[in-house]
């Protein structure tokens, strides 16, 4: 029986640490830093849309976004075309876009928005670089706030996503989760010090820092978790402006939820092997910052943790050790305190059946996200979008 404990020993300090952080994100979250004004300054800015067979909301997306720019003439909007049809690359020109047509053998958003980066469009003084998904839609305020930020000296931002739709309870459970990783690891960590998550979309970067960085990426998936590592070990700190915000589409399908999980899932563990050594090497040297974006690669799935500590207060009443049980039942109820804390109430109440009925379905498709890691090692797992017009 000893050596059963001590198997399930390591989950359980695992899920129990993994909680405890998450809960003490929670409580950061909910205290309050005053920010100092700043003079707003213009910035010329470039916004980046990478967009990969994206007909279905390009065309929209970008005729919102436009009327977003039409008053602030110093920002520029461009269109990566991936694989983007000819009629929908000369509708986007007569709007008024700039369109950037590329073509790889295995298509990344990282390709994507370095052959931007490298085309002499981006050789006009630019201040800001912008990115968006192909579906985002800047909030009409996104301009005075980017700058407001910009201005106050921040050079990496990652702003708010809102979701347009959630209609579906797929839809619903993703744009809480969204929520939830804004709360915690994007504004918790900010209130303690330590530098947001970046979310691949919705960020605003020092041009001349956009231009040093993007060179060096090479993710497949996930580069966002990839730039976080490489700016964070040169001491860049990255912040979190909720009054930026775009409205972006949640996923509509379980089977997109684990295609998309998977692809993040991979890229964020791969990161976390490939950092963790250096990591703790930087943190001897004070670099305390790069430590934590490295360890907070190694959180487990947030749609499978409650799952695992299921099974583990099971497995530890079974074998009747109530140390197990009782540390399995503190990772179970600092997760949920943590959530309870960080997600708006009036959304728990309305909604809470339509969330009880749908998490077994959130639960098997985060299982079947697992199936996808290793083929999204070599190949983009694209996310496709539909038209958010309606």
């Amino acid at each position: 029986m000893n050596w059963l404990i001590l198997i399930l020993l390591i989950p359980a300090i695992y899920f129990g640490m993994a909680s405890l952080y998450q809960l003490i994100l929670a409580l950061a979250s909910k205290t309050y830093r005053n920010h100092l004004q700043a003079v707003v300054d213009q910035k010329k800015s470039w916004v980046l849309v990478p967009a990969y067979r994206e007909d279905a909301v390009i065309l929209y997306s970008v005729s919102q976004n436009l009327k977003v720019l039409q008053d602030h003439p110093h920002w520029t909007l461009a269109v990566i075309a991936d694989q983007l049809k000819k009629e929908t690359i000369v509708q986007l020109e007569e709007m008024g876009a700039e369109v950037i047509p590329v073509a790889f053998e295995k298509s990344t958003k990282v390709k994507a928005l370095n052959a931007a980066l490298a085309s002499s469009l981006s050789n006009r003084g630019f201040d800001l670089l912008v990115i968006l998904d192909a579906d985002n839609i800047m909030d009409s305020n996104f301009v005075l706030e980017a700058e407001k930020n910009a201005s106050r000296g921040f050079r990496v931002i990652q702003g708010e996503r809102l979701a347009t739709n959630t209609g579906r309870p797929i839809e619903l459970l993703d744009a809480l989760s969204e929520k939830a990783n804004q709360e915690l690891l994007c504004k918790g960590a900010n209130k303690l010090g330590l530098s947001s998550k970046l979310t691949g979309s919705a960020m605003v970067l020092d041009f001349e820092l956009a231009q040093e960085v993007m060179p060096q990426l090479q993710a497949v998936g996930g580069f966002d978790k990839e730039m976080e590592l490489w700016l964070t070990s040169r001491g860049e700190y990255i912040h979190y402006a909720p009054e930026i915000q775009v409205w972006d589409e949640k996923v509509r399908t379980h089977s997109a939820f684990a295609k998309q999980r998977g692809r993040w899932l991979e890229s964020q563990y791969t990161f976390f092997k490939k950092s963790i050594r250096p990591a703790v090497l930087g943190l001897f040297s004070g670099n305390v910052d790069y430590f934590h974006k490295s360890i907070q690669l190694a959180l487990p799935p947030r749609a499978l943790a409650p799952v695992g500590i299921a099974v583990g207060i099971m497995l530890s009443g079974l074998i009747g050790s109530q140390f197990l049980t009782g540390i399995f039942l503190f990772a179970f109820l600092a997760l949920t305190v943590s959530y309870l804390l960080v997600l708006p109430s009036s959304l728990w109440t309305r909604h809470w059946k339509t969330i009880l009925l749908s998490l077994p379905g959130l639960f098997l498709a985060a299982f079947k996200a697992l199936t996808w890691m290793k083929k999204s090692k070599t190949q983009f797992l694209h996310t496709a979008h539909q038209s958010t017009e309606s």
